[in-house]
């Protein structure tokens, strides 16, 4: 008898303490040159937990891109929105592409980037919140049955400055 109850005792303790364990969140880590988290005062959590801001500019998109999406690199959905979240705690700050390709965000297996279409233009900028339009394009557009998320949209208003969610394993 004492054997069993030691043992049930055990496997009690052992599924209360996996029940209240804290969640773990993947860490949101800023593009080079963007501001981090802690001079914005947030943390992965916070950018995990917040609601996505409603944008009422999601549909009137005005950049001449076709926006597309995705099913060859996908990331899962929750990473996506905590760059999101991300890009849009930075509103003002400019989202610059000067050559090729810039990461503005990874978060878990999202990356969040942006291309310079048009590369003989010198550098393709927009603000973050514009960039943040087009993440919120592909997660609202491009989301498949099993939350995954993938595709490319150009910032709000600038056909130059296109920005794609992607796998950071995506090569």
């Amino acid at each position: 008898m004492f054997a069993f109850t030691t043992v049930f005792s055990l496997v009690a303790t052992t599924i209360t303490f996996v029940q209240s364990s804290p969640t773990i969140y993947p860490d949101v880590i800023p593009g080079p040159g963007f501001p981090t988290l802690e001079s914005l005062n947030l943390t992965s959590k916070d950018l995990y937990t917040m609601k996505p801001p409603f944008n009422s500019s999601l549909n009137a998109r005005s950049a001449n891109f076709d926006a597309e999406c995705f099913t060859f690199t996908t990331a899962d959905i929750s990473n996506t929105i905590a760059c999101y979240n991300y890009l849009a705690s930075i509103p003002n700050n400019a989202c610059t592409v000067p050559g090729d390709n810039v990461v503005f965000c990874t978060a878990g297996d999202a990356s969040i980037g942006g291309s310079n279409l048009h590369q003989t233009a010198g550098a393709a900028s927009s603000p973050c919140v514009d960039v943040s339009y087009a993440v919120q394009w592909i997660f609202t557009n491009c989301v498949d049955g099993s939350g995954r998320v993938g595709g490319a949209d150009a910032a709000f208003g600038n056909g130059d400055l296109v920005v794609g969610v992607y796998n950071v394993n995506w090569v």
